[in-house]
């Protein structure tokens, strides 16, 4: 067990006695890695914003709940999920009432060119990916999440995990390719 590993459970456990610097120290620590996981699935940096802020609340509410801190992580990620779908939900029922009120359609978004920059091109090329490949992506390879932990986190079996897993890994080659 890592520094780091029991240093998140023992800032949990203060948490569920209510100690508020504790929260702030947890908040620090996780705040960057999720906000980089709610990027990858959310193209609005003010929604992204917004959505932490909602997952924060909702962790505070409940992290009592937690009854091994163990298993943190993969609550918090579940939570941020939940907290983006609901969002999302919020976001198209507005949408759709503006639309009526409107009756304008929007014009598709142009397709964005290619950094040179290997890192950007990655990223770039996970932007592309469609959201349930995007997200199984990100939780893999960029926050090391395992298969199982993966299927915890979106509620869908291992086995849909790999499967997406194979699919997003070769239509990013398949997109790289085309860059070069």
């Amino acid at each position: 067990m890592t520094d780091d590993t029991v240093r998140d459970r023992l800032l949990i456990l203060r948490c569920q006695a209510r100690d508020e610097s504790a929260f702030e120290q947890l908040v620090e620590r996780w705040e960057p890695r999720l906000y980089y996981y709610l990027r990858r699935i959310t193209r609005s940096e003010t929604d992204v914003l917004d959505i932490l802020q909602e997952t924060w609340l909702a962790v505070f509410k409940s992290i009592r709940n937690l009854q091994d801190p163990a298993k943190f992580p993969a609550w918090l990620y579940r939570l941020a999920r939940n907290q983006a779908s609901n969002w999302f939900r919020k976001e198209e029922r507005l949408a759709r009432i503006e639309n009526a009120e409107v009756h304008e359609d929007s014009a598709p978004a142009s397709d964005s060119c290619f950094a040179a920059e290997t890192a950007d091109l990655v990223h770039r090329l996970l932007d592309g990916l469609p959201l349930p490949y995007r997200e199984v992506m990100t939780l893999y390879f960029l926050e090391g999440f395992s298969l199982k932990e993966i299927a915890d986190v979106i509620e869908i079996p291992e086995g849909t995990v790999k499967s997406r897993l194979h699919y997003a890994k070769n239509k990013l080659r398949e997109a790289l390719e085309e860059t070069n």
